[in-house]
C-alpha cells in the first residue's frame, strides 16, 4: 500500500476559521462529510441516552458482532452478525468441520434461511481475529475507565489482545504518540481518521483498513473525550463503501472513513430502532404479580442470543418455565428461533 499523504491536514482548520469570521461560502471536501458523521453520531449517542439500559446494553452488544461481520467481510468472510454471535455462544461448531461433513448450511442458519451461502469456508481463524475485535469493542463500550491508548503500554497490550501484536517494538509506538500529540487540536473524527492513516502507514500495512489501526480510531475517539455510551463504529457500514475507502488516498481517504462512519452510526441506530420495537412489543404481554416476564425481557433484550438453559440459569427458574417463557416472547414478536433444531435452540430478538 503506497502511504497515505498527510497534505490534507494543511490549512483545513484555518480555513474553517476563515469562514466563521468573513463568511467565506468555499467548501473543503472534507466539511459536508465531517458534518454528516458528527451529526450521526450524536444523533445515535442522544437515542442511547435515551434508551433503557437494557436496550442501551443489548444494542453495544450487537453493534459489536455487526463490527465483527463487517470486518470479516472486508476480509472476503461472509457471515451475517447473528451466526456470528451463536458461534461466539457456543452454539455452533467449526466451520472447517462442517464444511467438510456437508452441513455448512447448519452452521449459518440465519444465512442459510435468507437463502444464501458464503462464497468460501469461513476460515476458523479467521473468524476467532473479528470474534476477538468484538469483545474489544464492547470492552471499549462497556468499559469506561479502560484506556487502550493512554501510553506505550497500554497501546501495546491492546493490539495484542487483538491479535496484531507490534513487531517493531515500543519506540514506534512511542512514535506514534508522540506524533498523535502533536495532533490534538481539530475535530475528534478528523483526529482519529488521520491517527488510524498514521499507524498504518507507519507499520507498512499492505491493507489500508488494517484492524488495528482503525481499532485504535475508535480507541483514540474515545482518549478525546467521545463516545461516552457507544463507541466509535466502523465497520457496520456496508462493504461497498469499506472497498471504495481502499482505493482511496489523502482528502478523499478521510472523507471515506468519515462516510463509513456515518453509515455504521446509522445502522446502530437501525439495531437500536428493533431493540425498542421488540422492548415495547414485550411490554404489551399479559402478566401476573408473580410474573418472571419482565425479568426475561431484560435479560432478552441486553443478550444477544438466549437459550431456554441460559435463561433458567439466569432467572433462577426452571429450564420447562424458561421455555414457556420464550413461547410467550415468540407469540409476541420479541424473539425468533435461531437455529432451526428441533432441540437445543437458540433465539434471538426480532
Amino acid at each position: 500500500m503506497a502511504a497515505i499523504s498527510d497534505d490534507d491536514s494543511t490549512g483545513f482548520l484555518p480555513s474553517i476559521r476563515r469562514r466563521q469570521i468573513i463568511g467565506d461560502t468555499e467548501t473543503h471536501p472534507l466539511l459536508v462529510p465531517l458534518a454528516d458523521a458528527a451529526d450521526t453520531v450524536a444523533r445515535l449517542e442522544a437515542s442511547i441516552a435515551a434508551a433503557s439500559l437494557a436496550v442501551a446494553e443489548g444494542l453495544r452488544a450487537r453493534v459489536a458482532y455487526r463490527e465483527a461481520a463487517g470486518w470479516l467481510a472486508h476480509a472476503h468472510t461472509w457471515i451475517h452478525p447473528r451466526d456470528l454471535a451463536l458461534h461466539d455462544a457456543g452454539m455452533t461448531g467449526s466451520y472447517t468441520v462442517a464444511a467438510l461433513a456437508g452441513r455448512l448450511g447448519a452452521e449459518l442458519p440465519t444465512m442459510t434461511a435468507a437463502g444464501s451461502k458464503p462464497d468460501v469456508v469461513p476460515s476458523d481463524h479467521v473468524v476467532g481475529a473479528a470474534l476477538r475485535l468484538a469483545r474489544l469493542w464492547r470492552r471499549l463500550a462497556e468499559h469506561r475507565t479502560w484506556r487502550p491508548a493512554a501510553d506505550v503500554a497500554a497501546v501495546r497490550s491492546t493490539l495484542e489482545a487483538l491479535g496484531w501484536p507490534v513487531t517493531s517494538g515500543d519506540a514506534a509506538i512511542d512514535d506514534w504518540l508522540e506524533a498523535m500529540g502533536r495532533r490534538d487540536q481539530g475535530p475528534a473524527l478528523i483526529r482519529s481518521g488521520r491517527a488510524a492513516r498514521d499507524w498504518m502507514n507507519r507499520q507498512g500495512h499492505t491493507d489500508p483498513l488494517a484492524m488495528d489501526g482503525m481499532f485504535l480510531a475508535a480507541c483514540l475517539w474515545r482518549e478525546n473525550g467521545s463516545g461516552r455510551d457507544i463507541p466509535l463504529p466502523f465497520w457496520s457500514a456496508p462493504a461497498q463503501l469499506h472497498h471504495r475507502l481502499a482505493l482511496r488516498v489523502g482528502t478523499d481517504w478521510l472523507a471515506g472513513f468519515l462516510a463509513c462512519i456515518t453509515a455504521a452510526a446509522r445502522a446502530a441506530r437501525d439495531e437500536l430502532a428493533g431493540l425498542q420495537r421488540a422492548e415495547t412489543a414485550g411490554a404489551t404481554l399479559t402478566r401476573t404479580a408473580r410474573s418472571q416476564l419482565p425479568r426475561a425481557l431484560d435479560h432478552v433484550l441486553r443478550t444477544p442470543v438466549i437459550t431456554a438453559r441460559s435463561l433458567a440459569d439466569h432467572l433462577a427458574i426452571s429450564p420447562q418455565a424458561a421455555l414457556g417463557l420464550l413461547r410467550q416472547l415468540v407469540a409476541a414478536g420479541v424473539v425468533r428461533e435461531a437455529t432451526g433444531r428441533a432441540a437445543w435452540r437458540a433465539f434471538t430478538t426480532v
